[in-house]
C-alpha cells in the first residue's frame, strides 16, 4: 500500500482567495502586526521568514515587530496591546517558540478577539465551550481547522471513527497551546460519533493503541518516532509539530535550508498508511493559508465597523 500524500500547499490558495477577494471589495489591505521575541531556539527565525514570505505573497502587509531574548513579559504584554489597539492592524499574532520566562496564553486575551487570528484566544474557547454547542461565530484552532479541511477535501469523514491523538505528556504539560487545542478544541472539533482519545507516546499500551486508529494524529517532540507497525492499515495520518533536525547548505550561497521533520516516520508510514498529511508539506501550509483568510475576513470585519 502507497498512501496519498496531501500536499498542503496546493490547497492552500483555495483557502484564502474568497476572504482576500472581499477584503478588496471592501477597500482595505489586511495588515498583521508579527510579534517576534528573538530566542536560541533557531525555529523563532524560520517560523518568522515563513510567516513574512506567506503574508507578502498573497499581498499581506506585516509589521515586523521584534523584542530580545531578554524582553520582560510587561514589555511583551505592551507590544501586543500597542498593535491591538492600533486601527490600521487587522492582525496581531506572538510567534512560537517563547523564550521560558514569557507565556503566550498571558498575552492572548490583550489581543482584541477579532484580531485573534490562531483561534486561540478566551472568546473563542469560549464559543467552542458554550453549553448548546459551539457558536456559530466560534473560531476553530489553526491546528484542527487545517486537519478538517484537508480531510474534507479529500472526501474523507471523520464520522463514527476511531481517532486517537498520540503525544507526550512533557509537551501537554510545558506548551500550554497545545493543551488547549488537544483538550478544549479537539471535541469541539470532531463529531460527537467519534471522540478521541488523548493517548500519551509514554503508556505501555501506546503502539497497540495507535495501530486501533482510524485517523491518527501525531504531535511529538521528537523526530520519526512513529513507524509503520505503529499504523493500521490504510488508516489517516497526520503529522503535527516540525521539529528541526538540520540544515541543508545550498550551493546559490543563500543562507541554509532548514529540514524539518515531524513525529512520523514518513517513508515506513506512507507504506503502511491510506492518506498522510507529512511534514513538511501537511498541515503547515494548510495554517498558513487559514491564517491569510482570517486576516482578511478581519479587515473585512473591521472595516465594516467602521463605515
Amino acid at each position: 500500500m502507497t498512501a496519498t500524500i496531501i500536499e498542503g500547499k496546493a490547497l492552500q490558495p483555495q483557502l484564502a482567495s474568497a476572504a482576500l477577494a472581499a477584503a478588496a471589495a471592501a477597500g482595505t489591505r489586511p495588515t498583521v502586526a508579527l510579534v517576534t521575541v528573538t530566542g536560541r531556539d533557531p525555529m523563532v527565525e524560520i517560523n518568522r521568514r515563513l510567516h513574512l514570505r506567506t503574508f507578502a505573497s498573497y499581498g499581506v502587509l506585516t509589521v515586523d515587530v521584534r523584542l530580545p531574548e531578554d524582553a520582560s513579559a510587561e514589555q511583551l504584554a505592551a507590544v501586543v496591546t500597542e498593535q491591538s489597539d492600533d486601527p490600521d492592524v487587522h492582525g496581531v499574532m506572538v510567534l512560537m517558540p517563547l523564550p521560558e520566562h514569557l507565556s503566550l496564553t498571558a498575552v492572548l486575551p490583550l489581543i482584541d478577539s477579532v484580531k485573534e487570528l490562531e483561534g486561540l484566544h478566551p472568546e473563542h474557547t469560549a464559543a467552542l465551550l458554550a453549553s448548546n454547542g459551539p457558536r456559530p461565530d466560534a473560531r476553530l484552532p489553526l491546528v484542527g481547522e487545517a486537519i478538517v479541511l484537508a480531510l474534507a477535501e479529500l472526501g474523507i469523514t471523520l464520522d463514527r471513527q476511531n481517532i486517537v491523538i498520540l503525544t507526550q505528556e512533557r509537551l501537554m504539560a510545558s506548551n500550554a497551546v497545545a493543551h488547549t487545542v488537544i483538550r478544549a478544541a479537539a471535541p469541539a472539533v470532531l463529531p460527537l460519533s467519534s471522540p478521541a482519545a488523548i493517548v500519551p507516546f509514554e503508556h505501555p499500551d501506546a503502539r497497540e493503541l495507535a495501530r486501533r486508529a482510524d485517523v491518527l494524529i501525531v504531535s511529538l517532540e521528537e523526530p520519526e518516532l512513529v513507524t509503520g507497525d505503529w499504523v493500521k492499515p490504510g488508516a489517516t495520518v497526520i503529522d503535527f509539530n516540525p521539529v528541526l533536525v538540520g540544515f541543508q547548505e545550498r550551493t546559490d550561497g543563500a543562507p541554509p535550508v532548514p529540514v524539518l521533520r515531524g513525529g512520523v516516520d514518513t517513508p515506513s508510514v506512507a507504506r503502511v498508511a491510506g492518506t498522510l498529511l507529512p511534514i513538511p508539506g501537511g498541515v503547515g501550509p494548510l495554517m498558513l493559508g487559514i491564517l491569510v483568510r482570517n486576516a482578511a475576513m478581519a479587515a473585512s470585519r473591521l472595516a465594516a465597523a467602521t463605515v
